[in-house]
């Protein structure tokens, strides 16, 4: 493992760790960390890096984008102690930031045939009793099942919070609700507001259809690298080529899919096209990014890919 947990918040830096997966093979992950003053000169820097690492390791990493204050539980969950200091002139006073995790509220809706996962304002105010909500506050995940929500929400939630478990090896603890239970105390007090959950009927789900799943290809096929978009809506795993570059938004998290034949300037490009996707279409900078090669993908990137497949 290469970790270093103390960084100016003007830098970056790339981290690189061998899983055991009880196999000989060596797995590795990557993450690249931005601080909030980085430039977009260090941004791209740090872009070319992971793909040179990527090179030398002659393994199929998945790689993640890392950003200040919004760092994954798996990234924190490889410190004890990790320590920000300011870019400029070096202060003999340091700030010391605890492993802290960026709390969320994801909503999986079953909209006509297809399961749909949004991130939704963690309040709960944002609640219904028609949905399942996944409540991740970092060490602990939970799973509120709405007492009308259908068997394919639940089923789904399931496997993306498993997913997310796996994701942090054991750092998370996963804790299912019912709607109703004497355990919603819990679930409250993880959510910090309280207040009656609207009825299934009440819920429009126009917050679902705000930003919708999209599929873009990075091909230089034509002599000149292009960013094209292929599909938007449902997104399946025939929809990748594997002689092109991916980037997929799955609404709470952004992919980038490394196809196996891909070109040598396909995948240099790729994390930039990421970036300048989450930039130029206003998606929030805190998206999480993550790159995974054809074969080697994580368990988040399946279950993003289940979770927006259509319900038979």
């Amino acid at each position: 493992m290469l970790c270093h947990g103390q960084k100016k918040n003007t830098d970056f830096f790339i981290l690189s760790y061998k899983k055991n997966d009880n196999t000989e093979a060596l797995a590795h992950d990557i993450h690249f960390w931005l601080g909030l003053d980085s430039s977009q000169d260090e941004v791209g820097t740090a872009a070319y890096k992971t793909v040179e690492l990527d090179d030398f390791l002659g393994t199929s990493p998945v790689q993640h984008r890392e950003v200040q204050s919004c760092e994954s539980g798996l990234f924190l969950s490889h410190f004890k102690q990790f320590r920000v200091e300011d870019g400029g002139i070096d202060s003999g006073f340091n700030r010391l930031k605890p492993v802290e995790y960026r709390p969320r509220l994801l909503k999986i809706k079953q909209i006509k045939r297809t399961v749909v996962i949004r991130e939704v304002p963690k309040d709960y105010t944002s609640l219904n009793s028609g949905d399942v909500f996944i409540l991740d506050v970092g060490t602990t995940i939970y799973q509120l099942n709405g007492k009308k929500s259908q068997g394919s929400e639940r089923m789904k939630a399931a496997e993306l919070v498993r997913a997310i478990e796996g994701e942090r090896q054991g750092a998370s603890k996963v804790v299912v609700i019912d709607e109703g239970d004497r355990e919603m105390s819990k679930f409250w007090d993880a959510l910090g507001s309280k207040g009656d959950i609207k009825s299934a009927e009440e819920d429009t789900g126009e917050d679902m259809t705000k930003v919708e799943r999209k599929l873009f290809r990075v091909s230089d096929a034509s002599g000149e690298l292009t960013f094209k978009e292929e599909s938007a809506g449902t997104i399946t795993k025939d929809q990748f080529d594997s002689n092109d570059v991916f980037v997929f938004d799955a609404g709470h998290e952004v992919f980038v899919w490394i196809g196996k034949n891909s070109t040598a300037k396909e995948k240099k490009y790729s994390l930039h096209y990421a970036q300048d996707y989450i930039q130029k279409y206003d998606r929030p900078a805190y998206l999480p990014i993550t790159r995974v090669l054809e074969g080697g993908e994580n368990e988040t990137f399946e279950s993003a890919l289940i979770v927006v497949s259509t319900v038979v």
